[in-house]
């Protein structure tokens, strides 16, 4: 049985594939294997009468390949024609399955043709091969576990082993090209939907002529952020700072994305975020590509989790991965969104369509974000070599980096109005997470750690906390959260006066 090979991928065009890459390692192991069946099968009888030569070097096999020279009016042209060749018989039913097969096609081994045994109920259930165990019985491997990868490939499976080894290595060649991997979700974090029959007339109407509105204003290479997707029933508004984030983040990560949204939804999605396709190349999984209906985890993403960033707006769809994410605000564009997180009234339409980063609106949090993920970066790779020799992790970086020569190593901070007191995860938001990557220890009590503290980061004046600064006479800077994005661009710390007004959202 012959296997074609895939293609060496071109660097400029290719490299980032998933797909390209991981069949490329899969088929050059199957034609390592073929090559050895046809050494050992020697001598046995090829399909078709064909007779095996041997080489003038100790007669190891040679491809059978017929050639045939046709002649034609005035040309001559040579013509080869490839014979499928297959393993003896006898070696193959020696052989019969693999020990352990490393990947399945549409449940075929990709090495030695066999089908997979059987699946679990529960990936049968499911519908979409996520997960499975071979039963044990027909050949099958007890124990042995495979994860479904129809994002690179519909139909791929691979063993756990073979998936371990493809995460490894997309771990190192990611890192040796100077980047992290990140993973973001769509829904609240980088964009709202809403269904047509979720609006009133009135609201449809408002919508299109802001859409008319924004293509008149659009500038030369500009793109919209508001869309009306009558294929589909929705209307999608992008969170501002949508495409300068993506563009920012892709030159220092491989980026995924992922979604508990169905599969044709996320692929439109990631249509209006990088229409040109050169942001994602195909890395976008759904919820038919998830090994759970229910939460999200890295198993399938490719790469290592101590250097993989979460972006998302819910931190319980991640509990096996809650150190590597960066928890930001929920984006509510449309009323029916806020009012099914019990928001109503706080969604942008509600509010005189005056949206983030906009006087009077709320932070501009992809910003924020950015910062964090920037942050986070210069210090894995640039302090990557002084951890004795061990690797980095990004789940320490986030929280605890613990250098003394980072710019804000001397901070210890209380913040102030910049997470809700519902908040379920206040130490995964970004403008805590921005502090603590610079090198800033939180404090989170007055009574307690009072005495210790240098700054409050408030987004309003009046509050218990601010209040409290005052009081010290000046011991106690009380600076805006803007001054933590000013000390990352900076990369040292900046002057607090210039951050005392405290009138932002």
């Amino acid at each position: 049985r012959t296997m074609p090979s895939s293609p060496s991928p071109s660097p400029s065009s290719s490299e980032d594939s998933l797909a390209d890459a991981l069949e490329a390692e899969l088929f050059a192991s199957v034609d390592e294997r073929e090559r050895e069946r046809e050494g050992e099968g020697e001598g046995a009888s090829r399909e078709g009468g064909a007779v095996r030569s041997k080489t003038a070097s100790g007669g190891r096999p040679r491809d059978a390949t017929a050639t045939a020279t046709t002649t034609g009016a005035g040309d001559d042209r040579r013509r080869v024609v490839r014979r499928k060749v297959n393993g003896p018989a006898s070696s193959r039913a020696g052989r019969g399955r693999c020990e352990q097969c490393p990947a399945f096609m549409f449940d075929i081994c990709v090495v030695c043709g066999e089908r997979r045994a059987s699946t679990s109920t529960s990936e049968a259930a499911k519908g979409d091969g996520s997960r499975a165990i071979d039963d044990g019985g027909a050949g099958g491997i007890r124990g042995h576990f495979t994860t479904s990868m129809r994002y690179i490939h519909e139909g791929l499976t691979l063993s756990n082993s073979e998936l371990d080894k493809a995460k490894r290595e997309e771990k190192r060649r990611v890192l040796d090209e100077g980047k992290l991997t990140l993973i973001l979700d769509l829904d609240h974090t980088l964009l709202n939907s809403t269904q047509f029959k979720e609006l009133t007339q009135e609201q449809h109407d408002l919508l299109h002529a802001c859409i008319a509105h924004e293509q008149e204003e659009l500038k030369e290479g500009e793109k919209p952020h508001l869309y009306c997707l009558r294929h589909m029933g929705f209307f999608t508004k992008l969170r501002p700072y949508a495409f300068e984030f993506l563009d920012a983040v892709s030159k220092i990560c491989q980026p995924y994305v992922y979604t508990m949204g169905d599969k044709a939804y996320a692929k439109e999605m990631a249509k209006l975020l990088d229409p040109d396709g050169k942001i994602f190349h195909g890395r976008v999984i759904s919820n038919n590509d998830s090994t759970s209906s229910h939460v999200k985890d890295l198993d399938i993403v490719l790469g290592g989790e101590s250097s993989a960033l979460i972006v998302d707006d819910t931190d319980r769809v991640w509990p096996q991965n809650r150190g590597n994410l960066i928890r930001l605000d929920r984006y509510h564009f449309f009323p029916h969104s806020a009012a099914s997180f019990q928001q109503k009234g706080q969604s942008v339409m509600e509010r005189a369509m005056v949206d983030e980063g906009e006087p009077g609106g709320n932070r501009p949090v992809l910003l924020d974000v950015l910062a964090v993920i920037e942050s986070a970066h210069r210090s894995y790779f640039k302090h990557g070599g002084d951890n004795n020799g061990e690797e980095p992790d990004v789940r320490t970086l986030l929280v605890n980096p613990a250098r003394s020569d980072l710019p804000l190593s001397s901070v210890k901070f209380m913040m102030s109005g910049v997470t809700s007191l519902a908040e379920r995860s206040p130490e995964r938001h970004p403008l805590r997470l921005l502090a603590s990557t610079l090198g800033a220890t939180f404090i989170s009590s007055i009574e307690r750690d009072g005495d210790e503290c240098t700054h409050v980061i408030a987004r309003t004046a009046g509050t218990e906390k601010v209040k409290w600064a005052a009081q010290t006479k000046g011991r106690v800077r009380v600076v805006s959260p803007s001054w933590l994005n000013a000390c990352a661009r900076a990369n040292t710390r900046v002057d607090e006066d210039l951050y005392a007004n405290l009138d932002e959202k």
